[in-house]
C-alpha cells in the first residue's frame, strides 16, 4: 500500500493521493478485496474531499465534489470551465476571476465592452478571430471574462 505518511490538508491534495492510489495496481487489488486498511484510507481520502472546501479552489485544483460516485454538477462545470480557460492561454488570475465573478466598476465594465465593439467592427481582427488565431482568442476571451462577471456587486460569474 502507499505510504501515507501525512494525511491530506485539501481537496486537491486528497484527489492527488486518489490519483496516485487509482494507478497502483497492488492498492486496488487490496481495496476491492475488502482490505480494512485499504478501505479506510480510501474513505479518508474521500471524506475530505467531500468536505468541499473553497469551491474556487476546488475548480482551480480540477477537483469535482463526488467524482467517485455521482459528480456534483457546479463543481464539475467550474473544473471544466477553469481547464478550458487555461487552455485558451488565461492566466491563473483571470481563470480564479472569472470563477467567482465578482465583477468590475461601471467603469472599467464601459471601456471592455467598448473594446470589444471596436474589435469586432475591426475587419482584421474580426477576421484573425473568427479564424480562430490564439492571440485573438485570447483577447476576446478576456474581455468576455470581464463581461460575463458583469458590474461589481450585480453580477454572479458562470
Amino acid at each position: 500500500m502507499t505510504d501515507q505518511s501525512q494525511a491530506p490538508a485539501t481537496a486537491a491534495e486528497a484527489r492527488a493521493q486518489i490519483d496516485a492510489l487509482s494507478a497502483n495496481l497492488e492498492f486496488g487489488s487490496k481495496l476491492l478485496s475488502g482490505d480494512v486498511a485499504a478501505t479506510q484510507q480510501w474513505n479518508d481520502l474521500h471524506s475530505v474531499i467531500g468536505k468541499g472546501g473553497d469551491e474556487i479552489e476546488n475548480a482551480m485544483n480540477g477537483v469535482v465534489l463526488g467524482a467517485d460516485s455521482i459528480p456534483d454538477g457546479q463543481s464539475k462545470l467550474m473544473a471544466e470551465g477553469a481547464s478550458w480557460l487555461r487552455g485558451l492561454g488565461m492566466p491563473d488570475g483571470v481563470v480564479r476571476e472569472a470563477l467567482e465573478g465578482a465583477g468590475v466598476s461601471k467603469e472599467e465594465y464601459r471601456m471592455v465592452t467598448d473594446w470589444r465593439t471596436r474589435q469586432m467592427n475591426d475587419p482584421a481582427f474580426a477576421k484573425r478571430f473568427l479564424a480562430n488565431e490564439a492571440e485573438a482568442v485570447r483577447l476576446m476571451m478576456t474581455a468576455s471574462v470581464v463581461i460575463a462577471g458583469g458590474i461589481k456587486g450585480e453580477a454572479k460569474g458562470f
